[in-house]
């Protein structure tokens, strides 16, 4: 999980499967500007185009934009987007005022969108 969002205090809590399976849920909280930034610049400008491409369907209501990292990718160092069952679940909350679904998507658009720009100018 370091290797995705760098040095952060981690919460680590035990759950149970619907099988009974054991599970364990690691949590961690980023909120700096650099943090959240540094984060960002680990993904590559295919998985920041492929977020600004569906950005309407990963906001909710609550202003939070989600997002799934491979975890075999995360622990070789890189950040990619991911697809199956073997990921890490991610969650950005998008400050906007007011709080709207709309604001939160543009908002994030024109974050992403500089983001892709400085990857294309490297």
């Amino acid at each position: 999980m370091e290797n995705v969002i760098g040095k952060a205090e981690i919460k680590i809590s035990k759950t149970e499967g619907h099988h009974g399976n054991p599970i364990i849920v690691l949590e961690a909280v980023i909120e700096g500007n650099e943090e959240i930034d540094e984060f960002f610049s680990r993904l590559g400008a295919k998985d920041i185009e492929v977020l600004l491409s569906s950005l309407s369907s990963r906001i909710d209501e609550g202003c939070n934009l989600f997002m799934r990292i491979d975890k075999q990718t995360a622990f070789k160092g890189h950040a990619t987007l991911g697809d199956s069952e073997d990921v890490i679940s991610v969650r950005v909350h998008v400050r906007s005022f007011p709080a709207r679904c709309e604001i939160a998507t543009d908002l994030a658009k024109e974050y992403l969108t500089s983001k892709l720009a400085g990857l294309d100018a490297q």
